[in-house]
């Protein structure tokens, strides 16, 4: 099986066992509410991992390091000492599944959105 089926039927699966969890007895709308939800946990873990990708949080940590490295004398002498450089060994991440679960997750979240409506609208 492909990654996007494995990635859908495994949200399914677990949208119907959180649907169960959620309390008071099983219906369709919260089922569409586990969907949804399902839906934007694949949308965030997606972005985080595009955030990783591009390297977005090693700005602050190579800072974080710098500054802490500047105000600690003995960090200061040897590294001196030591003739080493601040700089830490840069390496690329790479996610190949991100773009599986970005678009999981946008098809259940979109459809749970429109059934959630549909359900709404021409059954109240």
């Amino acid at each position: 099986m492909t990654n996007k089926l494995t990635i859908l039927l495994g949200s399914l699966f677990i949208s119907v066992v959180f649907s169960f969890l959620l309390g008071g007895p099983w219906n369709l709308a919260k089922w569409l509410d586990a969907v949804f939800l399902i839906g934007l946990l694949l949308i965030m873990a997606a972005s985080v991992m595009i955030l990783i990708e591009a390297e977005f949080f090693n700005a602050f940590i190579k800072s974080f390091k710098n500054f802490f490295s500047r105000v600690n004398q003995k960090e200061k002498y040897i590294r001196e000492s030591e003739r080493r450089t601040s700089d830490a060994v840069a390496y690329q991440k790479i996610f190949p599944i991100r773009k599986d679960l970005l678009l999981v997750g946008i098809a259940l979240s979109l459809s749970s959105l429109i059934l959630s409506s549909a359900l709404y609208y021409f059954l109240s």
